[in-house]
């Protein structure tokens, strides 16, 4: 029987990022973002000390009182961590809502004319109504936790609203952020400045999408009792659907032949009719790819053919001759025979969920085989934030003219240049939607993710930046968005991941989780089962 999430993902971290700190992995099923998939607004070139996230050594004087979790959250990670919270203590919640909720565009911090650019550039603009101010039984309460994502380095502007209109004395408070970049900074210092009232505790900074484990790890040190409530003062615990059955990420850190091997079987998935192997054959002459000597055990076990499509942007790969004198240079054609898709053109795929286009453009040769399995080398992007298994069967699996397509958002055959972001991140989720439909509704197609040389960069940049993560391990999924949700959680989690960490928000690189969960492509909640024992 596959062991809990919380479970796994400590023992990942105990076999696999040791020496890492207390990083955390999750599994996340939404996110909270001001243009990221964080609940961040802080701009990338942010100072905040983003190392010291430990938590307080006070213990609060309180036991066995009510205990209250007040939180707002932009789209979901700080009500997920408000959730663990009071379930944990047993504590009533009470959501923060502004009378004139955030929308995305609202949310959009690079855009200078968006409602919270505007109100971070104008203090005055921060004044932020709420439907409720007080929660019923506010005296009752002994002990408040209050939750808030991170804008522009304070906590966001309508918990204000909450902090000022409430008498908090006699009452212990600590507060908690989430955040992909900043740390807690001064905000909980801020925020008893201005109550002015109250016994304020250090409080805690959470990752976006932390992991119920991290959480309740802190809790536990805090010292505090169940509380005597377990009624919910207003929105439902997101932590109550048990019975939510996650798909299976499995984990090894051994990043070797018998490890890749080992992922692939713990599938328990049986390739039919003729396989492909899609991967990135790297370019020159100094990327990150994926070594032959790695995967042949693999691909030489499926029988599989290794398939690649050819670039939109020049290099050595943008010609079929060409790329396949890479292919043969970078060691590739010594274990199989190399099939480039796009060889002969495109064919069409319908994007049932697609909003930007209405066919998604591969490889003419797609259609040769029968089953694939995405082998992805996951890293940074220089345009999508970061390259896994979506990525590889989206831009990986586009023609040349199929990558234009998905990088200008429907709007260009010919370039790959100029396109809107929010429309490029979801294009790649609609073309993945497209290939998983094609293959059966996703019966036909597996995902494998090597975490292993992390550089900001792709493949595809023959001159990367030094990878700054250390080797992670590898996962394995018949569901890309759970794979690519657990290598940005297990990145994240790992010492030198804040260069990655600001290139993905920068680029809003997981709004393409977002938008691939939307559109039914898979689920960011997961359960990592680790291989390791």
């Amino acid at each position: 029987m596959k062991k809990t999430l919380a479970l796994l993902v400590s023992a990942c971290l105990m076999f696999s990022l040791a020496g890492c700190g207390a990083a955390s992995s999750s599994s996340s099923a939404s996110s909270d973002s001001l243009s990221s998939s964080s609940e961040s607004a802080s701009a990338p070139s942010s100072t905040e000390d983003t190392s010291s996230d430990s938590a307080p050594e006070e213990t609060p004087s309180g036991g066995g009182g009510k205990t209250l979790v007040v939180y707002y959250s932009a789209t979901g990670n700080t009500e997920a961590v408000a959730g663990y919270i009071a379930g944990a203590l047993g504590a009533d919640t009470f959501v923060l809502e502004p009378t004139e909720p955030y929308t995305a565009e609202d949310l959009r911090w690079t855009d200078e004319q968006s409602r919270a650019s505007r109100e971070h550039n104008d203090p005055s603009l921060r004044d932020v109504p709420l439907t409720e101010t007080t929660p019923a039984g506010w005296d009752s309460y002994d002990t408040v936790f209050i939750g808030y994502p991170i804008w522009w380095g304070i906590a966001a502007w309508p918990v204000d609203t909450f902090i000022k209109a409430n008498d908090f004395t006699g009452k212990t408070v600590i507060p908690f952020c989430t955040s992909s970049s900043s740390g807690l900074g001064q905000s909980g210092t801020l925020l008893a400045e201005m109550a002015g009232t109250g016994d304020w505790l250090e409080g805690q900074r959470f990752s976006s999408g932390a992991s119920e484990l991290s959480v309740t790890e802190w809790v536990s040190g805090l010292g505090l009792a169940a509380s005597d409530s377990a009624e919910t003062a207003s929105a439902p615990n997101p932590t109550d659907n048990e019975d939510r059955t996650s798909p299976a990420v499995y984990f090894t850190s051994d990043i070797s032949p018998a490890g890749l091997m080992a992922v692939y079987e713990a599938l328990g998935w049986q390739p039919t009719g003729k396989v492909a192997v899609k991967l990135s054959t790297g370019e020159p002459p100094a990327s990150n790819y994926l070594a032959p000597e790695l995967i042949k055990d693999l691909v030489q076990s499926v029988d599989g053919t290794i398939v690649e499509c050819n670039t939109a942007y020049g290099g050595s790969r943008a010609e079929t001759a060409m790329h396949r004198q890479v292919a043969e240079d970078h060691g590739f054609t010594a274990i199989a025979e190399v099939d480039i898709l796009d060889a002969d053109g495109s064919m069409e795929l319908p994007t049932v969920a697609g909003a930007h286009f209405e066919n998604n453009l591969v490889g003419a040769h797609f259609a040769n085989y029968d089953s694939y399995i995405i082998l992805s080398h996951f890293k940074g992007h220089a345009m999508a934030g970061f390259g896994g298994a979506i990525k590889n069967i989206s831009i990986g699996l586009g023609s040349s003219e199929g990558k234009c397509v998905i990088h200008s958002g429907g709007k260009s055959h010919t370039s790959p240049w100029g396109g809107d972001q929010t429309a490029f991140t979801e294009s790649m989720a609609e073309a993945g939607k497209a290939v998983s439909d094609y293959l059966g509704e996703g019966e036909r197609i597996v995902y494998i993710n090597v975490l292993n040389n992390i550089s900001i960069d792709c493949d595809c940049n023959g001159h990367p930046a030094a990878p700054d993560i250390h080797d992670i391990g590898i996962v394995a999924s018949l569901n890309p968005v759970a794979a690519d949700q657990a290598c940005i959680d297990l990145a994240f989690a790992t010492e030198g991941s804040d260069s990655l960490q600001q290139r993905v928000e920068s680029l809003d690189g997981l709004h393409t989780l977002e938008h691939a969960e939307a559109i039914g492509l898979g689920s960011r909640a997961y359960e990592l089962v680790n291989l390791d024992g």
